[in-house]
């Protein structure tokens, strides 16, 4: 289920779910045969409250772009990954001389 930014997400399994169900249904059946409805009430409500806490979810959800405001951009923009170098060194830097090749190197190989 989605409500603008919050999303809620059922993380269970189907057989803890129709287990939940057909207890809180056994304990107001038993209410009522009994006649002790209110007492069963509320332990079919805490049992449904146990059950939504272990395989309900709410989660919001980041936006996918900066706001209009600048805001923060997606998960992990404030590292910055490492800058490989531009393809020309800047100007005023000493270029070195690259090391030749020896002759047992991969040029000697092929």
């Amino acid at each position: 289920m989605r409500l603008g930014r919050t999303v809620l997400t059922y993380r269970g399994c189907l057989r803890w779910s129709a287990a939940a169900g057909l207890a809180a249904a056994g304990l107001l059946t038993g209410g009522a045969i009994t006649g002790l409805l209110l007492p069963a009430g509320a332990a079919a409500t805490l049992a449904a409250l146990v059950w939504a806490a272990f395989t309900l979810r709410v989660i919001r959800l980041a936006p996918a772009c900066p706001g209009p405001d600048g805001g923060p951009g997606p998960g992990g923009a404030g590292v910055r990954e490492p800058r490989r170098p531009g393809p020309c060194p800047p100007g005023g830097a000493i270029a070195l001389p690259l090391p030749e090749d020896p002759s047992g190197g991969a040029a000697a190989l092929a």
